[in-house]
This record gives C-alpha cells, structure tokens and sequence, in this order.
C-alpha cells in the first residue's frame, strides 16, 4: 500500500491524510434478499452509495414524485411571500386537497405546502405559472435543472406527474432528487411536516402529509409520496439515525410504505455492520522533535458504507509539549468521498515528556507504514 504524509505548517498542528481502500471482502458479500413489492426500487446512504438496488436505472413513470423537482424550481424562482392567483388552467387540473377555484390568493409557501404535504395537482400548475408566466416555460427550466442536478435519465411533461406519455424518472435520479430538496432548508422542512394549516380564502384549510412513515418510521424526515395508473405506488423516503441519513426509493410497489420500511431497515442494518475505523485502530505517530513520538488511535468505531475511506487527523490546538498515556489530542474526520461520515476522538497511546532544552517543539504527523494492521482491523462483525 502506498501512504503519502501530509504536513501542516503551524506553530503546533498536523494534519494526517491516509486514503485507505477497503479489504476486498469488506463490502464484497452477497445482498441480502429484500422481500420488497417494489418493481424498482434501492436505498442509498448520504454520499450516493448503493446499498442495495433492484432496476434502479429503468426510466418509469413517477407520478407526485415530481413534485420534489417542482418544488426546487419555484424556491429558485419565486419569494416564500408572493402572492399567486389562481388561474382557470390550474383550478381545472384538480386533485390534492386545496380543491383551488380561478382567483383564489395563496401564498407560494402555502402553496408549497399543499404541494408536498398533499400531492396538490392544481397548486402545481399555479406554482409553475406563477414562477414562469406558462406551464411550457416552467417545464423547459424544470428539465435544464433536474439535469443540472445528475438526474439525466428523467424528462418532465408536467409539473405535478401525472400519466402523460414521456413522462418518466428512474429511481436512481429520484434518489439524487430527494439528496438535492432534502439540503434546501424551507423544503427539508415542509417534507418532515405531519400537518400544517394554512390560510385559505374561506378560512383555514388542514393539509395532512401523505406520507406516512413520518410518524411510524424512527428517524424519517420525508419525502414524497404519489400514486397513478401508470406509475403505481410510490415513494421516495429518507430517515436519519446516529448521523447517517438514507433515502430510498420504491417504484411500481403494491405497498410502497412497507417496501421503504424494508429498504430502510437493511440500510441501516448494513451500516451498523461495516466497520470503517475500529476502536483503538492506529491510525499515525504524533511526532515531536525531538522529545518523542506517540502512536495515535481512534477512540471509538465508525461505521459506514464505502469501498475507500479517508481519514484526516486534526490536532487540538491546545496540544503542549508533553502527551499522556489516553489523552485526546485531536480528532479524527472520517470521510467517503467529499462527505464527513463520522468524528472520531483521536487518543494517544503513549506517553511523551516534555523537552526542556529547546525553545520550541514542532509537532508532525508521520504515517505508519502499517497497511496489513489497517485492513485487519476493518471489515464486517
């Protein structure tokens, strides 16, 4: 294995970076069977990866999970507070509780929430009016920005999804959909809503989220659900536990709620089997010339889903010359790709006196040639 040392000039710092490819057999087992309904379907974790995948890449129709790329454009287009009148067009497209008539006022916040919350068909088309001046406008932006976003297998007809020829996502670019609307503040936010009121013009009007793994699945914070003819049961979903956040997809599915739950539970389950830094693993020598060096270890195990992971160390700024046997002297960023996964304590395992006869101490990390320790320590329990 080839290791490459990186040096952080400052008057007391280091910072240590090993990319380290995974054992062969880490991630190599066979999927578990998924007794998923799902006609296509996976789960994915927070940097992209599959954990498990069935026709993940066939283009089908979508149905309201369009609505999630609707929803991006109009928070890219439009202010949270303007006003949008209804028109003829929109009122007549009907569907998803608001039951909007030509001059109603909403808000496009309001109208964002029925949207999402409520698969609002007709609140679709007065958001894309209101955002583009015409329905063919907004969908010519809305396709430009699902391709922007790297869903390159899906072309929108309509703004809210329903059965249309030509009309179609994969569930791979839905995942990549929810990834982007689930890192837009005001969007993250209204998908992991149960239920909201809202103003309407004959007063308040109850809109309750479809989706109904907000309040039976532990940790999920989304994201839309959608039925057709042609696209079935769907639903892409997403939940967070011990700092990971997963998000599946279930196209095609007689119960896309259970199929998520299952796509979801093996995701989590996998993850809390691969190990990626186990506790007490070296990970480098804390060097300072020239009193001594101490071998540093990660205080605790991370756990993940990568076939390569990258490990900084970074110090803490209040080292001093001397490091005691336990101590923390630092952190450890445990990263897939550009995505922090984990932060692990960094603990030294020896001790290092202080030197007196020198003015100053420098402080450098050196990578243990170590490679065979490294893989022996990581891999599934």
């Amino acid at each position: 294995m080839s290791l490459s040392t990186y040096r952080f000039v400052s008057s007391l710092g280091l910072v240590l970076l090993l990319l380290l490819p995974k054992p062969a057999g880490a991630l190599q087992t066979p999927p578990e069977p998924i007794e998923a309904t799902c006609y296509a379907c996976l789960v994915v974790d927070e940097t992209g990866t599959d954990l498990w995948q069935r026709r993940a890449t066939v283009p089908l129709p979508n149905a309201s999970t369009t609505k999630m790329a609707t929803a991006m454009l109009v928070v890219e287009e439009a202010e949270l507070d303007e006003r949008v009148t209804v028109s003829s067009l929109a009122a007549a497209t009907g569907g998803g509780g608001l039951d909007l008539q030509p001059g109603d006022a909403y808000s496009v916040e309001d109208l964002l929430d029925a949207l999402l919350l409520t698969s609002s068909n007709d609140a679709a088309v007065a958001l894309a009016e209101h955002s583009a001046g015409t329905v063919e406008a907004f969908m010519a932006h809305l396709n430009r920005l699902v391709d922007r976003l790297g869903a390159g297998d899906t072309h929108f007809e309509t703004p809210h999804g329903l059965d249309v020829t030509g009309h179609v996502s994969t569930a791979r670019d839905l995942a990549v959909l929810a990834a982007a609307l689930l890192e837009d503040p005001v969007l993250s936010e209204i998908v992991a809503t149960p239920g909201i009121d809202i103003e309407g013009p004959k007063g308040l009007v109850e809109l309750e989220n479809r989706n109904v793994l907000l309040e039976g699945y532990r940790g999920a914070i989304g994201v839309k659900t959608g039925y057709t003819l042609g696209a079935g049961n769907v639903l892409v979903a997403a939940a967070t536990r011990k700092g990971r956040t997963l998000i599946s997809v279930s196209l095609r599915s007689d119960d896309a709620t259970q199929d998520s739950r299952l796509l979801l539970n093996y995701g989590f389950d996998r993850l809390d089997r691969t190990v990626l830094v186990r506790a007490n693993q070296p990970v480098g020598d804390l060097v300072i010339d020239p009193a001594g060096a101490a071998t540093v270890v990660a205080g605790r195990t991370a756990r993940g889903s990568a076939t390569a992971v990258s490990i900084r160390f970074v110090p803490d700024d209040t080292l001093d010359e001397g490091i005691e046997t336990g101590e923390r002297v630092g952190s450890i960023l445990v990263e897939v790709g550009d995505a922090l996964v984990d932060t692990v304590p960094a603990i030294a395992a020896g001790t290092v006196e202080p030197e007196q006869e020198h003015p100053f101490t420098e402080v450098l990390g050196r990578i243990i040639e170590a490679g065979h320790r490294m893989s022996d320590a990581m891999g599934l329990l």
